[in-house]
């Protein structure tokens, strides 16, 4: 029987609300503009992302009796599933290094272990006990260090519509995981309250609202002649005002003067060295050099750099790395092989070797 009171009726109304927004968000991921711009793993994330929300509105809907059986089970999984995919789509998102297909096989091993241990609990035993509190306790781990990651690169960041993404981002799944998870690890109940399902379903469709908007938003920004990530342009400054051109100037002159060398370099510290507010030099870099994060514009001069040095000099790698601006050999090696696909050790004995007679 649906119960008959004010909170229930509202709490469905949202619930189907926020269902019928992710069945258009879906759609949208295998609208054609949409598909031939993004890649196969970007339209999986969100598509399994949306099942997993999808799955706790239905599994936690105020209505008696609640769904059984193996459907009850198919909908345990996909929802306590839903922080791996949503941590997954968030470092696709949010972390230009991320990049799954290059994670050592023991990471993958891990993912696959992970994905046997929710098959396990959750459609072998059906869910309950000891393992499905291991699950939030996952979860909570899982959600902590997506959060930390965003928030701690978020300064690098020079695309304006995504640092406005990772405001929202973090707001609601802070409010929406974070609150869940303590709330079901505490067992005092209160994740059956009406209140407390009701808010959830809230900040659920308020979350489907905004990405929909950004999505919306984003649509509208994108030009044909986009710059790409990859490769630093020329300055191009007949597309830009004449304060711009003035600021563009003195960021090419700090490049030719090798300021990127500098240690502890943060896109605040440049903006105060070119005498401009920090969000015209994150546009600045974004349009007219084509990059994304502040670490991969300072990475790129640096690994060229780096490049010269290790063929014309014997120094060693950790004085070369020290030199260009890196506080440990560890950030060097990883930002080297980042862009050159091999280690500096072997990029110098590869580069001697195909220089020797």
């Amino acid at each position: 029987m649906f119960t008959n009171n004010l909170i229930s009726s509202v709490d469905f109304f949202i619930r189907y609300a926020c269902i019928g927004q992710l069945l258009l968000l879906v759609a949208y991921l295998f609208y054609k503009p949409y598909r031939t711009q993004s890649t196969f793993r970007m339209q999986v994330l969100p598509l399994m992302l949306a099942l997993g929300i999808a799955a706790y509105l239905l599994l936690t809907a105020p209505y008696s009796p609640r769904p059984q059986g193996f459907i009850r089970s198919i909908l345990l999984m996909f929802t306590h599933t839903m922080p791996v995919f949503l941590w997954l789509l968030g470092k696709q998102l949010f972390d230009d290094e991320f990049n799954l297909q290059r994670w050592p096989i023991v990471g993958k091993l891990a993912l696959v272990l992970l994905g046997c241990f929710y098959i396990y609990v959750f459609l072998i035993r059906g869910g309950g006990g000891q393992l499905q509190m291991a699950s939030h306790v996952i979860a909570l781990i899982f959600i902590v260090h997506l959060l930390a990651s965003v928030m701690l690169t978020w300064r690098n960041d020079l695309v304006e519509q995504r640092r406005v993404a990772r405001f929202w981002f973090v707001l609601l799944v802070g409010l929406f995981f974070l609150m869940l998870d303590l709330v079901e690890l505490s067992r005092t109940g209160l994740n059956r309250h009406q209140f407390f399902m009701l808010m959830n379903a809230s900040i659920c469709l308020l979350g489907t609202s905004v990405t929909a908007a950004l999505l919306f938003f984003h649509a509208l920004s994108i030009k044909p002649e986009s710059v790409s990530n990859t490769t630093p342009d020329a300055p191009r400054y007949s597309r830009l005002i004449p304060q711009e051109n003035a600021l563009a100037k003195k960021l090419h002159c700090f490049i030719d003067d090798a300021g990127y060398l500098q240690p502890d370099l943060t896109i605040s510290k440049l903006a105060e060295q070119l005498e401009c507010a920090e969000h015209h030099l994150r546009k600045l870099i974004n349009q007219s050099l084509g990059y994304t994060n502040f670490n991969a514009f300072l990475n790129y001069y640096r690994i060229e750099a780096a490049r010269k040095r290790l063929v014309e000099t014997s120094l060693p790698v950790l004085t070369i790395a020290l030199d260009l601006g890196y506080g440990s050999i560890a950030s060097f090696n990883r930002a080297f092989k980042e862009i050159t696909g091999t280690t500096p050790t072997a990029y110098r004995t590869a580069t001697q070797q195909q220089n020797s007679p």
